[in-house]
């Protein structure tokens, strides 16, 4: 039963102040033809067989039947206010013709008169005191007509009592009303300032979810530019008999500047490139990808180091110019036959030179790529020996700093050096980036970190 009653009162409204005055409407509706029911059935088993005829009453609440289930029809189709005046003026009307014919005693003007003030009431219809006031007014007039002696039909016996008493009982409807009324406007005041709240917090909410989904996109997106990157770095140290050659490039961030590239070339040569590009993030990382592939490019038609940095600069120093950007570029090569270095370096940091058991830098400088078009570059050529080991490296391995801010540094790293077992190229490797890591202690890396360790084995040969 309680089933079926709520299923007459749903709303069907998606807009919740219009679904609230509907599942009211409903309620009232549902309700008043319960009670119409009862109230003619009761008359028709119990009062109509003592009586011995039924009462006029009967006739005019059977007509309501029609008309309230067609209000209620209204009301289920969506025309909420249509309904409500219709409801209204029904029971207003039926509650004039009760007065009228059977005079103000019954309990039925009462009970049509409360149902008057209470759709008013709940539904929130404009205009409802002024109709139940006129209606108070019509009943009082009515009633004081019957009392005077007018008499209209039929004639009952009106006492003073009945007309105080049924003035009183209207008077304080339409003030009970008033007073719903004003409430009723405060509640929805609230609503409406609790439901532009809730709806400025889902829009929050919404704006909060498409942030976190752009951020997951962006974060795929680095990963993806990270593994990317990270292809166009060397996979595999190449393996020579007479030198060995271990590098590694740690970005900053998801991507980063820094690189470096093995370049095998005719005639027994070995290519070194690394570089740094200025900056980090996703521009550095465009910039280190071009720089990779115009250095590969170049690299085996230039007959030398400085030959090759330049034109490499030639080629970069519009675009990097007109952004501001530069890259530190240092290209080694290396003749396997005659274990003879050539260099030349364009920004980046000076090389240590390992040999007979001293360290040095290899004093060769010039521009970064991008600062200066059409600049000069000069190499410098070494004659190495068996045992000799050689460092090339970016300014993250040397400008890390530690809690307190301090910076790794040159000393620091040459006391390392020192420690460290020249033999082989992987553990000179390691012993610089696990000393690296421990003077940081946590502390995030401030730029890009790139180190290329070779070491010359096995006995010279003559030129």
């Amino acid at each position: 039963m309680l089933d079926w009653l709520r299923k007459l009162t749903v709303p069907r409204s998606n807009d919740k102040e219009s679904a609230h005055r509907e599942f009211v409407l409903k309620a009232v509706l549902v309700s008043a033809i319960a009670l119409l029911g009862i109230y003619v059935l009761t008359d028709w088993v119990i009062i109509a067989p003592i009586r011995g005829a039924l009462a006029f009453g009967n006739l005019l609440w059977l007509s309501m039947f029609p008309l309230l289930l067609f209000v209620y029809w209204l009301a289920h189709r969506g025309h909420l206010t249509l309904a409500s005046y219709l409801f209204l003026g029904l029971v207003t009307g039926a509650t004039l013709l009760t007065m009228y014919f059977l005079g103000s005693k019954d309990i039925s003007v009462l009970l049509l008169a409360f149902c008057a003030s209470l759709a008013g009431i709940l539904v929130g219809l404009p205009g409802t005191i002024v109709i139940v006031a006129l209606a108070t007014l019509a009943f009082g007039v009515l009633a004081w007509a019957e009392h005077a002696g007018l008499q209209p039909p039929p004639v009952p016996n009106t006492k003073l009592v009945d007309v105080i008493a049924l003035g009183l009982v209207l008077a304080a409807l339409v003030i009970v009303e008033w007073i719903f009324r004003s409430e009723r406007e405060q509640i929805l005041h609230k609503y409406r300032e609790q439901t532009v709240a809730l709806r400025a917090a889902n829009e929050a909410l919404e704006q909060a979810g498409q942030t976190v989904a752009r951020q997951e996109a962006l974060r795929r997106e680095l990963a993806l530019a990270r593994d990317i990157q990270s292809s166009l770095l060397p996979q595999y140290n190449p393996t020579l008999a007479d030198f060995d050659i271990k590098g590694r490039s740690l970005p900053a961030e998801e991507v980063g500047g820094d690189f470096y590239s093995y370049l095998p070339l005719t005639g027994a040569r070995l290519g070194l490139a690394i570089g740094d590009v200025s900056g980090k993030g996703m521009a550095s990382a465009l910039y280190m990808a071009i720089a990779t592939s115009v250095v590969e490019a170049q690299a085996t038609t230039s007959p030398d180091s400085a030959a090759l940095v330049r034109q490499v600069n030639n080629l970069l120093y519009r675009r990097m110019h007109q952004t501001g950007m530069n890259t530190a570029l240092l290209y080694t090569l290396f003749d396997l036959t005659r274990r003879q270095l050539r260099v030349c370096n364009a920004g980046l940091i000076t090389p240590i030179y390992y040999h007979n058991g001293t360290f040095r830098y290899l004093e060769t400088y010039g521009l970064p790529l991008g600062a200066v078009a059409d600049e000069l570059y000069e190499e410098e050529r070494i004659d190495l020996q068996p045992g000799d080991v050689l460092l090339f490296m970016t300014d993250g391995i040397v400008e890390a700093m530690n809690p307190d801010r301090e910076l790794y540094g040159f000393p620091r790293l040459e006391t390392v050096l020192e420690r460290c077992d020249m033999d082989d190229a992987q553990s000179v490797l390691d012993c610089v980036f696990d000393s690296v890591f421990e003077f940081m202690d946590g502390v995030p890396p401030q730029d890009d970190m790139t180190l290329v360790v070779a070491r010359v084995g096995g006995r010279r040969r003559s030129a």
